[in-house]
């Protein structure tokens, strides 16, 4: 009899090279703790002018002590802002999750989107929410 461990979800698809190439214009994304909740900072700054919106995505880890970095994580879309949002030079998003909740570890990403719907994801923030 042979015993397994293991969180029992499968690995997410792996995405192909051009769809984890880095986005042109994209900046590290930020986070932090204010009263409201977590907050995401980025800059932007769209040169092709193809951009048309950004999903702001959420992935609870787990509460600290009872965490599996090594399984796969689901996203939720949490958000979505416009690049017409912004009208600043260099744009400057942001974003406030304000239903987190404190005892978790939170992952966040983007995925910025085109106008012909092609979508990219930005690179994982982690937040330990206390």
């Amino acid at each position: 009899m042979v015993c397994l461990a293991g969180c029992g979800l499968k690995y997410n698809p792996v995405p192909s090279p051009s769809a984890s190439a880095p986005i042109p214009g994209e900046k590290k994304m930020a986070v932090s703790v204010s009263d409201k909740g977590i907050v995401l900072t980025w800059r932007f700054l769209d040169e092709s002018g193809q951009l048309r919106y950004m999903n702001i995505e959420r992935s609870r880890l787990g509460a600290p002590g009872n965490v599996c970095r090594d399984c796969p994580r689901t996203f939720e879309r949490i958000g979505q802002l416009t690049v017409k949002d912004v009208q600043k030079e260099p744009p400057v998003y942001r974003f406030t999750d304000e239903h987190a909740e404190k005892g978790n570890i939170y992952s966040y990403r983007l995925k910025i989107c085109t106008e012909t719907g092609m979508c990219r994801e930005s690179p994982v923030v982690e937040i330990d929410y206390q």
